[in-house]
C-alpha cells in the first residue's frame, strides 16, 4: 500500500476545522502527519499525492446501531458511503465473527465491532416480531436458538459466553411490546425483569464492556437507566420528559437516536428518505423508500425530535447510529447515517459540526474506539473525503471523493 498525501484540503479533525488549507499523510495504514499550509517534511519517494482543493478531509464515519447479520454487500456498501465502522447491534454469533473475519481481510468492506447476541428473552423481543414479519421456519428456527436470559445466573453466563465469541459491547433488551400496532400473541410480551438487567449490567461492568440498551418507552428507557446501561440504543419516541432528559444527563448515558427507523415505523419522513435513495440501485432503493409503519399513534418521530432537542440543550452525548439492515424497510447500508446526520441539522437544531462529531469524535470516545474518529497523528488511517464543506452544509456529506480504510484507497469517484 503506497503512501498518500491528501493536499490543500480542508481538514475536519472529528471535533473541528482544523486546517482550512491542510496536508495530511498516511502512511502504512495510519495518519503519519497532519500540517498545515506547509507539506510535511521528508515525505516518501514512492509518496502518491491526491489535490484535495475545494474538498473536506473527515474521519471515517461510524454508524453506532446495525444489523449486518451474513450480510457483506451491507458492509460493501457502507463504506461506498464513507461508514468505515459499524457497531453490530445484535447478530448470530457464528455470522458475526464471519463478518468481522471478512473485515480483518478486506479493506473494501467497514469494520465491524459488536454485541453478539442480545440478551434476549424466550418469546420476548425481538424474536415474537421477528417470527410475525417473517412468518416462516427458518425465522423461527433462528431464534429459537438464541439466548434465554431469565435469571442473574443466565445472565452471569450470558455475559461471559458473549465476550469469549468476541463481543465488545453487551445489549439488552426493555421491550413489552405495548407501543407497537403488531398482533403480539400476548400483551406485555415477556421481557427482563429488573434484577436481571442490573446482573448483566455488573457482569459487564466487571470485564469493563460497556452495555447498550433497547428501549423505546419512557418507562422502558427508565427501567434500562436503573439498571446502570451506558448507552441507549434509541431514542423514545413517547411524548417529551424532562424527568427522562434529567435522568439521562444525571447518569452520563449517551443515546443513539436512530431517527430514521423509528421515521419508517411511524411512516414519517418519506419525502427525505427519498431523496436520499435516489442514488442507489433500484433494488436497495426499493428497500429504502419502504416504510414499517408500526408504531401505534400518537408515537412519533416528531416526540423523538422533540426529545433530542432536550438532551442536546441538557449536553447528553449524542452518538450516530441508524439500526439499518437488510431486513428493516426504510433503511439502507451507509446512505442512512447521511439521512440521519441531515435529520439531526434540518429537524433537530444540530449545527453540522455537532451532527458530524455525532458520527466520528463523540461515537469515537463513548463507544472506546480510541484508534479512530479523530485526524490525528498515529491513529488509523480511515478517512473520507468529498466536494464542498459539509462542516457548513451538510448535504455535502453525500459528495464522496474518495473513501480510505486503514490506509488503503477503496472509493474513488
Amino acid at each position: 500500500m503506497m503512501p498518500t498525501l491528501i493536499s490543500n484540503v480542508r481538514v475536519f479533525c472529528g471535533e473541528s476545522v482544523l486546517h482550512k488549507s491542510g496536508h495530511v499523510l498516511v502512511e502504512n495504514g495510519r495518519i503519519k502527519a497532519v500540517t498545515g499550509e506547509n507539506k510535511p517534511s521528508d515525505l516518501p519517494d514512492n509518496v502518491i499525492q491526491i489535490d484535495g482543493s475545494g474538498c473536506t478531509l473527515l474521519p471515517g464515519l461510524i454508524d453506532a446501531h446495525v444489523h449486518v447479520h451474513q450480510d457483506v454487500a451491507y458492509m460493501e456498501r457502507a463504506v461506498r458511503c464513507g461508514v468505515t465502522t459499524v457497531i453490530d447491534l445484535h447478530n448470530e454469533p457464528e455470522w458475526f465473527q464471519e463478518m468481522r473475519q471478512i473485515a480483518t481481510e478486506r479493506n473494501d468492506v467497514s469494520d465491524i465491532k459488536g454485541a453478539g447476541y442480545a440478551a434476549t428473552i424466550k418469546d420476548g423481543w425481538p424474536s415474537t416480531m421477528i417470527k410475525m414479519v417473517a412468518n416462516n421456519k427458518t425465522a423461527a428456527d433462528r431464534t429459537s436458538k438464541w439466548p434465554n436470559v431469565m435469571d442473574i445466573s443466565s445472565a452471569h453466563q450470558f455475559v461471559a459466553d458473549n465476550v469469549a465469541l468476541g463481543a465488545s459491547y453487551i445489549k439488552l433488551m426493555q421491550e413489552s411490546g405495548e407501543l407497537f400496532n403488531l398482533n403480539f400473541p400476548s400483551r406485555p410480551i415477556p421481557s427482563p425483569t429488573l434484577e436481571v438487567q442490573k446482573a448483566l449490567v455488573q457482569a459487564a461492568h466487571n470485564r469493563d464492556i460497556l452495555v447498550i440498551a433497547h428501549a423505546i418507552s419512557r418507562a422502558a428507557t427508565l427501567k434500562v437507566l436503573e439498571a446502570g446501561v451506558d448507552g441507549l440504543a434509541h431514542i423514545c419516541a413517547e411524548s417529551y420528559s424532562q424527568e427522562l432528559v434529567n435522568s439521562i444527563k444525571a447518569k452520563n448515558v449517551f443515546v443513539v437516536p436512530t431517527l430514521v427507523v423509528l421515521a419508517s415505523s411511524s411512516g414519517e419522513e418519506q419525502d427525505s428518505r427519498e431523496k436520499f435513495a435516489q442514488s442507489l440501485q433500484t433494488g436497495e432503493q426499493q428497500h429504502m423508500c419502504g416504510c414499517l409503519k408500526i408504531l401505534r399513534d400518537p408515537l412519533s418521530v416528531q416526540n423523538a425530535v422533540e426529545t433530542l432537542k432536550g438532551l442536546k440543550a441538557a449536553g447528553v452525548d449524542i452518538v450516530c447510529g441508524t439500526d439499518s439492515s437488510n431486513e428493516l424497510i426504510g433503511t439502507s447500508a451507509g446512505i442512512s447515517l447521511h439521512h440521519e446526520l441531515w435529520l439531526y441539522v434540518n429537524r433537530c437544531g444540530f449545527t453540522p459540526i455537532d451532527a458530524l462529531r455525532s458520527a466520528t469524535s463523540v461515537s469515537a470516545k463513548r463507544l472506546k474506539l480510541s484508534d479512530r474518529g479523530h485526524i490525528k497523528e498515529g491513529l488509523n488511517a480511515d478517512l473520507l473525503l468529498v466536494r464542498g464543506d459539509p462542516t457548513q452544509a451538510i448535504e455535502c456529506l453525500s459528495n464522496i471523493k474518495a473513501v480510505w480504510r486503514n490506509g488503503e484507497l477503496v472509493v474513488q469517484e
